[in-house]
């Protein structure tokens, strides 16, 4: 296969000129890319590097092994070497030898990028005849071996998993954090390269980007960088832009928040010296879903059948694989490593582990399952107040595996409250059966419900109320008391919801208005899942002291409301201007500038808005995207409106001409071919005087406008004055000559037969600066000219 190739280095005065330059180019190379590339190949060498090395020194710099994109789709993959002298014998010079890959194709054989690292293909110095050598062939680098490899891992083990974690991010968004990987030596960046190209399906280990040597990391653009430890790359730990990993004894970055499991298993089949059965899991889901959740199970399936000890999360993925995906027994050596254990269970392990209880079943009377039974035992002991549901299959599992039932569970509280919300009716009555006459375990219960009613759906528990403990006492439970008066509230749930949360909180007692847990269940209890309407949550924000609708977190419920209000809401301008007042302290960014829009909307639309609104508007509507629909086409028909009204301010349609905003152009454009502005035109000349000095607002200010104002002259006011009366044509000229300025005349051209075919826009006028001279002159003041300055 013959690539295209290139050489770059210092070298002696020729026809390209001297110095740095491109030495060796393929014919057929885009010339159009040499500026791209040439800001890639460059080496600059390490900090610390002698000034005048000698030869020995020499082979200690670390060599630059990269892969780009390139912005044509193709991909260039680059050497650069430190050389030390140039042609003159100065110091600093480097040799870097480059291939450009298509963008649908890649190196010969499917050879990964990083394979070709320290290839023979690779030259250090340009051919002498100054042409590329297309009979050199690329074949795979031999100094990265399985060998070395899992000696490499080994030695760096506490980095692995994290690495591997921040590998599989590396492909999910457009803006994921570089990997940012420190070592002394550019060979082991190389090796960390090959072991994250190893954990990706084939199609993304070849477009991965990465360098294994620069020295100034923050100015890569790869997704994996190397670099030595004079960079001090550790400074940019925590910085959510980069992953550090510092091999060297540096900051790497702290471990994330949520462990991925499959970078876990993965890391212990390195370790245990298996990588192949990773490489095998991700060939075999080539073209899927990288990082879908059964990755993990897949995985972690193949190394408990290895006898590969995993942790809880690995045991897990696997049960639930083997139950989901075996056609039959899931197979006795994937059981057995499963029964062993290692680490303390999870609740989700006994979950998918009961799952197996079947398949558990023949291997009971083997040894190996002796920890399994060891473990359940304990685990039985512990789960006394365990969900009904979990609680059940434990005992599945014990049975399948001869351990016995341990007569120390009873029916606790936890299970009966479970059963009562969530059970079905064959749970409900043997929970009802078991609270009879024993007032200790009904209080108890209460207790489980009061709970559920404050944390979780307290509708439900209203259900059980009325339903399985009708007549219960609720004297020490606030939220069951909200609860039971909310079932019997009848028609003022319909008819006047805030008035039905105070009465709530009132049933809840004094001593408990102002707690946080019990505002957020009547406002459940009232509102459910439901957002309440913004004249609901203005008339809560003013009756609530600001402190307990914080605490209850309610004010993000309020926003929400005003966020998501309808364009014609009366009454969520007004929201909007209360939680600013009211809740401007735990307002995002972008909320607050959505509600300072909505609240401009309803200024606007009242005709209370400032000068300047439609230049507020289009630099609020920036901060607040992505902008609830409701809010943009209220402040859009607002600012439209606006605009479109009689007399509108001076300078606000030019202010939103020159803001380039597509949206409000677009919506005002929308507004004014509106059969309204055509027939109050017809109407009043007076109007269609002022439509016409509005839409001859900054000729050739390009952008969307002059299209908006073209069309807008010719399809709307043309068919107007095509039809007027003599007498409201010159009454339309009596008021464009009260104006002054070039207006009368300019309508006079435009209204002139055969005009029709001129192009729109084109005036003895032009457009006002867009860099001053607007003060004094209207939304349609055009600048006179220099002929007209001097008449």
């Amino acid at each position: 296969m013959t690539v295209q190739q290139l050489h770059y280095t210092s070298a002696a005065p020729g026809p390209d000129g001297s110095g740095f330059r491109f030495t060796a180019v393929s014919d057929d190379l885009p010339a159009a890319l040499l500026g791209e590339v040439e800001q890639l190949v460059g080496y600059e060498p390490p900090r610390d590097a002698p000034a005048r090395p000698s030869t020995a020194e020499l082979a200690s710099f670390p060599v630059a092994f990269s892969h780009h994109r390139l912005s044509d789709g193709s991909r260039l993959l680059c050497r650069a070497v430190y050389t030390g002298t140039d042609y003159s014998g100065r110091y600093g010079n480097f040799h870097a030898h480059a291939v450009r890959l298509p963008g649908g194709g890649g190196l010969p054989g499917s050879m990964l990028p990083i394979q070709a690292w320290e290839s023979p293909f690779w030259a250090d110095r340009t051919p002498e005849d100054g042409v590329p050598d297309r009979s050199a062939e690329f074949t795979p680098g031999r100094h990265i071996d399985r060998t070395g490899l899992l000696e490499f891992v080994r030695a760096r083990a506490e980095r692995l998993e994290p690495f591997l974690t921040d590998v599989r991010t590396l492909f999910r968004s457009p803006d994921a954090p570089q990997l940012l990987v420190v070592e002394r030596d550019s060979v082991h960046i190389a090796h960390w390269i090959a072991v994250a190209s190893s954990v990706l399906p084939p199609e993304l280990a070849d477009r991965l980007t990465f360098t294994t040597y620069t020295r100034r990391p923050l100015l890569a653009r790869q997704q994996i960088v190397g670099t030595l430890p004079d960079a001090d790359a550790g400074g940019f730990a925590s910085d959510h832009r980069y992953r550090v990993h510092d091999c060297t004894g540096g900051h790497s970055s702290p471990d994330r928040e949520e462990a991925d499991p499959w970078a876990a298993v993965a890391a212990r089949l390195w370790l245990a010296g298996r990588p192949e059965l990773v490489a095998a899991a991700v060939r075999s889901r080539t073209g899927t879903d990288h990082g879908a959740a059964d990755d993990v199970g897949q995985l972690a399936a193949l190394a408990a059948a290895e006898g590969i000890a995993l942790d809880a999360a690995g045991r897990t993925a696997a049960a639930r694989r083997a139950r989901t995906h075996s056609a039959g027994s899931p197979g006795t050596a994937l059981l057995l490593g499963l029964a062993a254990g290692g680490t303390e269970r999870t609740a989700g392990e006994w979950t998918a582990l009961a799952g197996l209880a079947d398949e558990f079943a023949p291997l009971a009377a083997q040894p190996a399952m002796d920890p399994l039974k060891r473990d359940l035992l304990q685990e039985l002991e512990r789960a006394a107040a365990a969900p009904l549901d979990a609680l059940l299959p434990l005992f599945r599992l014990a049975d399948a595996l001869d351990a016995g039932r341990t007569a120390a569970l009873p029916a606790l509280t936890e299970r009966l409250g479970t059963a009562l919300l969530d059970g079905p009716e064959r749970d409900r009555s043997s929970a009802r059966a078991a609270l009879d006459g024993r007032p200790e375990l009904a209080a108890a219960v209460l207790g489980i419900l009061d709970r559920a009613a404050a944390t979780g759906d307290p509708r439900a528990v209203s259900r059980v109320l009325t339903a399985e403990l009708p007549g219960a006492d609720l004297a020490f439970h606030p939220h069951l008391r909200m609860a039971a008066a909310a079932a019997t509230a009848g028609d003022l749930a319909r008819a006047d919801r805030p008035g039905l949360f105070t009465a709530l909180l009132n049933t809840a007692g004094t001593e408990h208005r102002s707690t946080p847990s019990v505002l957020r269940t009547a406002f459940r209890l009232v509102w459910g899942d439901t957002p309440p309407r913004p004249v609901e949550a203005g008339t809560l924000l003013a009756e609530l002291p600001a402190a307990w609708h914080r605490a209850a977190g309610l004010d993000e419920v309020f926003v929400r409301a005003a966020l998501d209000s309808t364009p014609d809401d009366p009454e969520a301008p007004e929201l909007a201007k209360s939680l600013l007042l009211h809740c401007s302290e735990t307002l995002e960014p972008r909320h607050r500038a959505a509600l300072l829009l909505l609240e401009l909307a309803g200024d606007i639309a009242g005709g209370e808005a400032r000068a300047g609104c439609a230049g507020q508007a289009v630099a609020l509507r920036a901060q607040a995207l992505p902008l609830e629909a409701g809010i943009e086409q209220r402040v859009s028909a607002a600012l439209a409106g606006r605009l479109l009204g009689a007399d509108p301010p001076l300078g606000e349609l030019l202010a939103l001409v020159r803001s380039g905003d597509e949206h409000f152009l677009r919506a005002y454009a929308e507004a004014a071919r509106h059969e309204s502005v055509a027939d109050r035109m017809r109407r009043e000349p007076a109007y269609a005087a002022d439509c016409f000095t509005a839409w001859q607002t900054a000729p050739g200010d390009g952008g969307p406008w002059d299209e908006i104002r073209t069309g807008l002259l010719t399809s709307v006011l043309r068919p107007v004055v095509r039809r007027m009366p003599a007498e409201d044509v010159e009454a339309l000229l009596a008021r464009l000559r009260r104006r002054g300025g070039p207006w009368a005349g300019q309508f006079e051209d435009w209204n002139r037969p055969g005009v029709l075919g001129r192009v729109a826009g084109r005036w003895r006028a032009r457009s006002v600066s867009r860099n001053g001279g607007a003060a004094g002159r209207g939304p349609g003041d055009i600048e006179p000219t220099g002929e007209e300055r001097h008449r």
